[in-house]
């Protein structure tokens, strides 16, 4: 199984006697099928892992109107149509912003990963027997997630039903619960595998000269067509201090801002201001009383619109006023210059990390204890192949940009865009609390 791990690239002088198996970044090819889609090739050399990476459109935040983590039971069920999944090898998730496909095997078996994705892609039929057995496993996810206060997946589900289609009473169980066989293949097939909207990652020890024909051959029939995702049923509005009940016994609190997208000069200032705000967040001693977890970022995207947002799971008995009022305070933080010392640090390590795969070598020093090479070098295409996803031709410009990024940008980015009257909140209760 696949598990994120969060890196940096840090700037080290290495003992020159040090060495791996690995030891340099990753070489990278993009090419496009003969249908459309895109494919990003990590080749290291000497490796004998293959992690295979499929990204497609359809996400928590997209879910049509009363179809809550509807892409979440389909992500199961697609898996599925290749037959049993073996752990080892297939694994799955389903976020805000998109699903992912993964297999993680080795240069022996790599084959076996791409004709597993051209089944998962090509729209099989679902079975009865799937959905009766992946059901249960979709909903236990919420019940692991809810004991944790982990609950930042349900809560972009929920704000998308709340502020998309003006649901007041979220059914995160529910509504996949009553879904039948055949509507949720009907929604595989208007939304799933929508052209140009189709990425794959490959990373280790297979070179681009052998992989294209071999995707090619595999992959270039698979039919993709002008599809779209569920469109928002309701005006956007801007929702203040709104109150929504959702199946989840955990209190959840979400605020959101406006933000313009990755073409927009004020984007890369944006991108480092939710960085330190998330910093800021996860570090402060007064929130650490009251939440589960906070998270802050940029990848709340809908068909419409990006977000800015910051997502705390609330302990019980907590008052959400205090929350707000110290979220608000650190946010304030950010519109003075001299509280941004770190600004061009991050800012360079940020433009480093976009601007490719880092060096494997640098990464494996920073290995965790009981976590395997392979599960590491997986995670470096995992995460790589979500920046290639979304942000495509415009990453190398991104990354570029974020390099020139000032504590001032970021100032003046936080006065514009994360103020009291473009803030949208939503406090999500248990239905017993509301």
């Amino acid at each position: 199984m696949i598990i994120r791990i969060k890196h940096t690239i840090l700037v080290l002088f290495l003992l020159c006697n040090f060495s791996l198996a690995f030891a340099a970044p990753p070489e990278v090819t993009r090419f496009t099928l003969s249908n459309g889609i895109k494919v990003v090739n990590l080749y290291v050399e000497n490796s004998t892992v293959v992690g295979i990476f499929g990204y497609l459109p359809l996400g928590l935040a997209a879910d049509g109107k009363a179809k809550t983590q509807w892409s979440h039971l389909i992500e199961h069920l697609t898996i599925r149509t290749s037959g049993p999944i073996d752990f080892k090898t297939s694994n799955a998730e389903t976020m805000a912003d998109n699903m992912r496909l993964d297999f993680l095997g080795n240069t022996d078996n790599w084959m076996d990963g791409l004709k597993q994705h051209t089944q998962w892609l090509s729209g099989l039929p679902f079975s009865a027997e799937s959905l009766a057995e992946e059901l249960p496993k979709a909903l236990s996810e919420i019940d692991f997630t809810e004991k944790r206060l982990a609950t930042h997946k349900w809560a972009f589900a929920a704000w998308n039903q709340a502020i998309r289609h003006g649901e007041t009473a979220i059914s995160m169980r529910g509504d996949v619960q009553s879904a039948q066989l055949r509507e949720l293949e009907e929604y595989r097939d208007l939304h799933l595998v929508q052209a140009d909207r189709v990425l794959l990652c490959v990373i280790g020890g297979v070179k681009a000269e052998t992989l294209k024909p071999a995707m090619e051959e595999h992959l270039g029939s698979i039919n993709l067509t002008a599809k779209k995702l569920p469109p928002a049923t309701v005006t956007s509005e801007l929702v203040k201090d709104q109150v929504t009940s959702w199946d989840i016994n955990v209190t959840h609190y979400l605020e959101t801002y406006a933000i313009p997208n990755v073409d927009h000069r004020d984007y890369p200032a944006l991108y480092m201001a939710s960085l330190l705000l998330r910093i800021a967040c996860m570090q402060d001693t007064q929130l650490k009383e009251s939440i589960g977890y906070i998270y802050c970022g940029i990848d709340l995207i809908t068909p419409e619109q990006i977000y800015l947002y910051v997502s705390a799971s609330l302990k019980p008995d907590t008052e959400i006023g205090k929350v707000k009022k110290r979220v608000g305070e650190l946010i304030n933080q950010l519109k003075q210059p001299g509280k941004n010392a770190m600004v061009p640090m991050y800012a360079m390590n940020l433009s480093m990390q976009l601007s490719s795969p880092p060096d494997i070598a640098l990464v494996m020093l920073q290995k965790p204890i009981g976590i395997t090479e392979d599960m590491m070098l997986g995670n470096i295409g995992l995460q790589w192949g979500m920046l290639e996803y979304q942000y495509g031709d415009t990453l190398p410009k991104l990354a570029g940009a974020l390099a020139g990024v000032t504590a001032d940008d970021v100032a003046d980015v936080v006065k514009r865009y994360l103020t009291e009257d473009k803030r949208m909140t939503l406090l999500l209760k248990p239905s017993a609390l509301k």
